[in-house]
């Protein structure tokens, strides 16, 4: 793997500061917000007890592993018991996503490191070792799912939604469309072309950032992304297991699919290569 370093964690914040109440209904399914089930905060005494907890048990089992797998193991299990506490009660940032991916990387189960180091990404797209993680990791699943041709060219489309947070497209829109139209209102006095072109190229800009934040946040609320967590499931064409299989091959841990319709304890998605069907509600969870 190419970068499995673990990482210093934040405790005692989400990662991201509170947006204004202005921002809170666009923003309220961003990753920076946190967790409406989440526990109660733990006291920032135990909270840092836990990260040295995690980091040390970590790099302990690193520090041993090819003499001693097997208490490697259990110092990895340690390790994410420790940073998934911290997790559960609110603490949310992209170096606890990334750590809680490498740890269960290395633990062999592809699945849980997926939909961690997807997590992660959706807190910080640019950077570099995560990404880089995420690929190596998504080498590794069975079986490989080619995208279908539409989503392809989306993702070509949208290829700034990939390098960029939510959050950060959020802000450059109001940003821009606020420099716009200030641009426009400042030509009343003073004709210069320039600044009118610069003014209507700024409005471009902060309604194209406007679109793929409205595009995102309905996509992820109506469809949301998910990880085969563990296990090999087969996709069926219908609720329950008498159903036909959709696929000849089961469906290894790390998949990513969208969730497409929920009822009782079977989820219907969709996969990559836009084939859809459905697998127990348990095999999966959602990034």
């Amino acid at each position: 793997m190419n970068q499995t370093r673990r990482r210093d964690v934040r405790t005692g914040a989400m990662g991201k500061l509170c947006l204004p109440m202005l921002c809170t209904l666009v923003l309220s399914a961003c990753q920076g917000v946190p967790e409406t089930n989440a526990a109660e905060p733990l006291p920032p005494e135990r909270q840092r007890e836990l990260l040295r907890e995690a980091l040390n048990a970590f790099d302990e089992a690193v520090g041993i592993v090819r003499e001693n797998p097997a208490q490697a193991e259990a110092l990895y299990r340690k390790s994410a018991a420790a940073f998934e506490t911290l997790a559960e009660h609110g603490v949310r940032n992209t170096a606890l996503e990334y750590n809680l991916g490498n740890t269960y990387f290395r633990l062999g189960e592809l699945g849980r490191a997926i939909l961690h180091y997807r997590r992660a990404k959706q807190l910080d797209p640019t950077d570099a070792a995560l990404t880089a993680n995420l690929t190596y990791a998504r080498n590794r699943v069975e079986p490989y799912i080619e995208p279908s041709g539409t989503q392809k060219l989306i993702h070509r489309l949208m290829f700034w939604t990939n390098r960029t947070s939510i959050q950060d497209r959020f802000w450059l829109m109001v940003i821009a469309s606020i420099a716009g139209w200030l641009g426009l209102m400042f030509r009343l006095r003073r004709r210069s072309r320039p600044i009118t072109t610069l003014a209507c190229l700024a409005i471009v800009l902060g309604l194209a950032n406007a679109a793929s934040v409205a595009w995102q946040l309905h996509d992820e609320t109506h469809h949301p992304p998910a990880v085969i967590a563990n296990g090999e499931h087969v996709l069926r064409l219908g609720r329950g297991e008498g159903h036909d299989p959709a696929l000849s091959q089961p469906l290894g841990p790390g998949v990513e699919l969208q969730i497409l319709n929920q009822r009782a304890d079977w989820v219907e998605v969709q996969l990559p290569d836009n084939q859809t069907g459905w697998l127990p509600a348990s095999a999966i969870k959602e990034i």
